[in-house]
C-alpha cells in the first residue's frame, strides 16, 4: 500500500475518534497562558493564522487538508468567510458536512487530492494547517494553490518543519520515528517550503516559529492516549495505527530536542 492510500485509510478509520477525543479541530493548539482548554488553544491557533495573514471579513478561503471542517466552520462563523475545504478522506467529508449542517454554517467541503488540485474558483487566501507535510509532491500543491489565488491573495501555512540546525544524528533519533508514525514522506525545512513557494510564483513575506506555544499539544495528546479503549481500537486496525499512537511521545521528544519546529509561513501573490 502506498503512502497516500495509508493516509486515506488512517483518516477514514480514526476520524470519528479524533472528533470524540480531540475535537473538531484536528491540529495543534496554541497556548498563551498554559491554562486554556485544548479546544480554546486550537481556536487560538486559528486566530494566530488569521492575524498573521490579515484575513478580512467575507474573504474567499481555500482550506487545503480541511480535516473535519472545524476550521472552515470557525472561519465562516467568525469572519463570514466563504470557505471551500478539500480532503482525500471520504469519512472526513461525511463528518464535516454533518458538523456544518448542525452548526448552520455555509461551507463547501470537497473530496479532492491536494497534489492534483483543480477547480475554476479564485480565492483571496489559500490556507493549510498540518497537511502539506503529508504530501510527496508538495511542489504540485504549491503551484495549484498559487494558480487559484487572486492577484494580491495570500498563502498561509502552519506545519511541522525540520529545524535548519538539526544534525544527522537528531534526524535519525527524533525525526525518522515521526515520519513513520505520522505518515510523512520526509520532514522538510521551512527554507525548502519557501523555495518551492517561490518557484510557484509567490513571495514569502514572513515565517515564525511557534513551537514554544504549541508543544503542549503532545502532553495533552499523550494523556488522552492513556485510555485503554483507544489502544484496543488501534490494535484492531493494525500496526500502522499502533505506531501512530506511539508517535505521540516521539513528537514531544522531537520538539524538546529542537530538531522539530512548528512554524507559520505567509506568502503573497503579486
Amino acid at each position: 500500500m502506498n503512502l497516500k492510500d495509508k493516509i486515506i485509510q488512517h483518516y477514514d478509520a480514526i476520524s470519528p475518534f479524533y472528533r470524540d477525543l480531540w475535537g473538531v479541530h484536528i491540529h495543534h493548539g496554541y497556548w498563551i497562558t498554559g491554562a486554556e482548554t485544548k479546544e480554546k488553544a486550537q481556536e487560538q491557533l486559528i486566530d494566530q493564522l488569521i492575524s498573521r495573514a490579515k484575513i478580512h471579513r467575507g474573504a474567499r478561503i481555500l482550506d487545503v487538508g480541511c480535516g473535519l471542517g472545524g476550521t472552515a466552520i470557525y472561519l465562516n462563523r467568525n469572519l463570514g468567510a466563504h470557505v471551500t475545504g478539500i480532503t482525500i478522506s471520504p469519512m472526513q467529508i461525511e463528518i464535516g458536512k454533518q458538523l456544518a449542517n448542525r452548526c448552520g454554517t455555509d461551507v463547501r467541503l470537497l473530496l479532492m487530492d491536494a497534489e492534483t488540485l483543480e477547480m475554476d474558483d479564485q480565492f483571496d487566501f489559500a490556507w493549510s494547517v498540518e497537511a502539506i507535510s503529508h504530501l510527496s509532491r508538495k511542489r504540485d500543491c504549491f503551484l495549484a494553490m498559487a494558480r487559484l489565488l487572486k492577484s494580491g491573495g495570500k498563502l498561509v501555512i502552519a506545519d511541522w518543519f525540520k529545524s535548519d540546525t538539526a544534525t544527522e544524528e537528531q534526524e535519525r533519533e527524533f525525526l525518522k520515528p515521526i515520519e513513520g508514525a505520522m505518515l510523512v514522506p520526509r520532514l522538510e525545512t521551512s527554507q525548502t517550503y519557501a523555495r518551492n513557494i517561490d518557484e510557484a510564483g509567490l513571495d514569502v513575506i514572513s515565517f515564525e516559529d511557534l513551537s514554544a506555544n504549541v508543544s503542549k499539544t503532545w502532553d495533552v495528546a499523550i494523556a488522552l492516549a492513556l485510555r485503554p479503549m483507544l489502544w484496543k481500537f488501534a490494535a484492531t486496525l493494525g500496526n500502522d495505527f499502533l505506531s501512530f499512537l506511539e508517535g505521540f511521545a516521539a513528537m514531544k521528544a522531537a520538539y524538546k530536542s529542537k530538531s522539530l519546529i512548528y512554524g507559520v509561513l505567509v506568502a503573497h501573490k503579486q
